[in-house]
């Protein structure tokens, strides 16, 4: 898979995904020198500091004739394909994230001494040891000669990155006309889409370093991406003539809900401060004793069919189930309750949840929902 010479075009190549890990001394040793808090070859010994442990230089480390020191801020992108990797042979590029958000590094092994490898893929990234690597705030990789990469990722938050490589690389990037494959200046740059029959991707990286404490503050999603709702889902748009050609469409949904007693819903709102607190109130009271019927009679009344989506507490309630029962509407399942939410379930406690909600909704209402 490492050299297929292209033949399709890009929307018909199928995608490889990258594993994402967190990237550790360990797992980085194949690619560069690690840098953390933890001082590498302590014991040199300087006479002016007496509290300070000094770390010897980094033997291996070399920026060739003039070092290019400088930072970089990198935003968030919706597009999560690979398409370009470099290596340099003349010196060991070093990335430190700074700041409070962690970035995204797509690293692979080098090949160039690799004896398994011919002459041909020895110049090109093994896709079998590539992958994402998350590399902590504060935390930072010098690479190796030949390491295969590409300029750091956001993960969600913009990332700030202190980079160290040459002047001779930054000014052969800096002087390309448009991007293009480069082999000069001690740059290799592949366009991967011009030797690999694939497209190769890195997972969303924003609910890795959610799960893993590495952002200050839950990362803000974006409503829609460049693939509308649900990644990698197929989207089936509504045909031109379904509904005799009409050009609006109204679909009316009746939220069917309950709340643990004192726990606010959405209506609640800085003046509704009384006690008890009347819209809020009203919602779950007057909505399932009364309004609940009185909408279903008035979308019955004018033949508009609706759909309820339903609390299966709410269901459990003998006038409730009654008006969803002779309402003719289609049932859609919307959660145990309004208060507990579904939010840091591991995976198994939310197939539960989902589970039980579906069980107690047939058992009330004799049906079971097949939307949610």
């Amino acid at each position: 898979m490492g050299s297929m010479k292209r033949t399709l075009d890009a929307a018909e190549r199928p995608v490889v995904m990258l594993d994402m890990v967190l990237a550790t001394r360990e797992n980085t040793k194949n690619l560069g020198y690690f840098v953390d808090d933890t001082v590498e070859n302590p014991g040199l010994g300087i006479p002016f500091y007496k509290t300070v442990i000094e770390g010897a230089n980094y033997s291996e480390a070399t920026w060739k004739d003039q070092a290019c020191v400088r930072t970089s801020q990198i935003n968030w992108r919706d597009d999560h394909s690979v398409s370009w990797l470099e290596r340099h042979m003349e010196m060991t590029q070093g990335f430190v994230v700074i700041g409070k958000n962690p970035g995204l590094f797509v690293l692979g092994e080098p090949t160039h001494d690799r004896e398994d490898l011919d002459e041909k893929q020895r110049a090109m990234p093994d896709p079998k040891r590539v992958k994402a690597y998350i590399i902590p705030a504060g935390a930072g990789l010098i690479l190796k000669l030949g390491t295969w990469h590409d300029f750091p990722v956001s993960t969600g938050p913009p990332v700030s990155a202190f980079i160290i490589n040459t002047e001779e690389v930054v000014e052969a990037l800096a002087t390309m006309p448009a991007p293009a494959p480069m082999n000069h200046g001690d740059c290799f740059k592949l366009r991967l889409a011009d030797h690999w029959d694939f497209t190769l991707k890195f997972p969303d990286p924003r609910p890795f370093v959610q799960k893993h404490g590495l952002v200050p503050n839950p990362v803000a999603y974006p409503l829609m991406g460049v693939d509308g709702y649900g990644q990698n889902m197929k989207r089936e748009e509504v045909k031109p003539t379904w509904a005799g050609g009409a050009k609006v469409f109204v679909v009316p949904v009746v939220n069917v809900e309950v709340f643990t007693p004192g726990c606010g819903g959405p209506g609640i709102q800085p003046h509704l401060q009384s006690v008890p607190e009347v819209a809020n109130k009203g919602w779950r009271d007057y909505g399932n004793r009364r309004g609940l019927q009185r909408l279903s009679a008035l979308f019955s009344r004018l033949n508009i069919p609706a759909t309820a989506v339903v609390n299966s507490e709410a269901a459990k309630v003998d006038y409730v189930a009654k008006a969803l029962a002779s309402s003719g509407w289609d049932l859609g399942a919307h959660g145990l309750n309004n208060s507990s939410g579904n939010a840091k379930m591991t995976r198994a406690e939310e197939e539960a949840h989902f589970k039980q909600c579906l069980d107690d909704l047939e058992g009330s209402l004799s049906t079971r929902p097949s939307t949610w």
